[in-house]
């Protein structure tokens, strides 16, 4: 799997920097499917810069938001995944508006995990991107996030 940090922005046609690349779309996408199965339903893209990029449909009905990530490495070997604030605060913003859960998702190399954000404890707030670790990156994948304890996620059952 390539290395998170040796990902190669992409431009957004507005000039925006877009750090999603085709492989991580893919690999989504492939985690969607498995969503999609399990839990009987249809997973829809938000536009390309929404915080939010995913909606879960059912019977013509929106029945979730979904963030999904994947990781190269097990659930057990760090106690924590990274969250961003600011997709943290659009999922619960439109979920108490729309009236719908929404869902964190994580895929390791050992199965795939879930959350309700609305359970995330928000008070692990700390700044990371690449630009913490890596020279030459950009300043703009420096954000706050949340570091959600892997612990209380639930499997996802296939």
């Amino acid at each position: 799997m390539e290395s998170y940090y040796d990902r190669t922005p992409s431009m957004h046609p507005d000039g925006t920097r877009v750090f999603q690349t085709p492989l991580d779309r893919k690999r989504e996408e492939q985690v969607a499917k498995v969503v999609e199965k399990v839990w009987n339903c249809r997973l829809r893209h938000f536009g390309s810069l929404s915080p939010i990029d995913w909606y879960a449909v059912r019977y013509d009905r929106l029945v979730g938001l979904l963030e999904l990530k994947c990781r190269s490495h097990t659930a057990s070997q760090f106690p924590t995944v990274y969250l961003n604030v600011r997709k943290w605060l659009a999922m619960l913003l439109a979920s108490n508006g729309l009236g719908v859960p929404p869902v964190f998702i994580v895929k390791f190399t050992d199965g795939i995990r879930w959350i309700d954000v609305r359970e995330v404890n928000a008070g692990q707030v700390s700044l990371a991107g690449c630009g913490q670790v890596r020279k030459g990156a950009s300043i703009e994948d420096v954000e706050p996030i949340i570091e959600v304890d892997v612990r209380r996620m639930r499997v996802l059952a296939d």
